[in-house]
């Protein structure tokens, strides 16, 4: 099976798993940052290791809560079952799943699911970037403006804060701002043009892995803050995703406008 039959299969399976365990007041625990798991987190992601060591027995898992580590493949899976997991496990009909495979640190082949709206965004690398099998691209904002929709996340563990940030874009450029509790939902409205840019200010290298290669293959720019290519597999120094015309532009009111905490 190629990897984006695969990826595409594996969506839909864990659609299965959503749906099953949907319903108000499921059980969660807290992790060290906060923010919940779910029951349907943990089935998800035990369902990906094993069709993955079925289907592709030599490459690694690597998830938050649970992986797989091979220590001498190139290959690694990086998951996240159910991004949005705050309203999701309050009880609202949102969530993603996300997978990546990651060949020596760079992505190859990606998938984002919504299922509760049933929009399918799938990517591999020199093939593009698709939506419910349509190929998107980049968008063609020339600058950044009052016309704006700029997705960005904020967490009180972050290493910066984005107070500067946020007036830069509110006060000075009046840009529309958008907190979803979803980073990859916030990119897949940016992939069907509803918003234009995304900022993410965290170091988990699972919701970049899963952007980075849609990105690309839909022409558009990722880079950490400082427009500094990184990996994948690891900790990340946050991210900045734009089309090439205003990536400058974007790094440049992030960069100068960061506070450390």
């Amino acid at each position: 099976m190629n990897y984006i039959d695969f990826l595409e299969l594996i969506a839909k399976q864990s659609w299965e798993v959503i749906k099953n365990n949907f319903k108000l007041w499921m059980g969660k625990e807290y992790k060290w940052d906060d923010t919940p798991v779910t029951k349907t987190d943990k089935e998800i992601n035990s369902l990906i290791i094993l069709k993955i060591n079925e289907l592709y027995p030599t490459h690694s898992v690597k998830w938050e809560e649970e992986s797989n580590i091979k220590n001498e493949s190139d290959y690694v899976w990086v998951c996240d079952p159910v991004d949005w997991t705050i309203p999701f496990s309050s009880g609202l009909p949102i969530c993603t799943f996300s997978l990546a495979l990651v060949y020596k640190w760079q992505p190859i082949a990606w998938v984002i699911y919504e299922p509760f709206m049933d929009r399918i965004l799938l990517a591999e690398k020199w093939k593009g970037t698709f939506l419910n099998w349509e190929k998107v691209s980049v968008n063609n904002r020339e600058n950044i403006n009052e016309k704006s929709i700029i997705a960005i996340e904020n967490f009180k563990n972050a290493k910066y804060n984005l107070h500067k940030i946020d007036n830069e874009l509110t006060e000075n450029i009046n840009v529309k701002l958008f907190r979803l509790c979803s980073i990859l939902y916030a990119w897949m409205m940016v992939a069907i043009w509803e918003f234009d840019w995304v900022i993410f200010p965290h170091i988990t290298y699972h919701d970049g892995a899963s952007l980075k290669i849609i990105v690309e293959e839909a022409w558009w720019k990722m880079t950490d803050i400082y427009w500094n290519e990184q990996r994948y597999d690891r900790d990340i120094n946050w991210y900045i995703a734009t089309n090439w015309k205003t990536h400058n532009q974007l790094v440049k009111i992030v960069s100068d406008n960061i506070i450390l905490r």
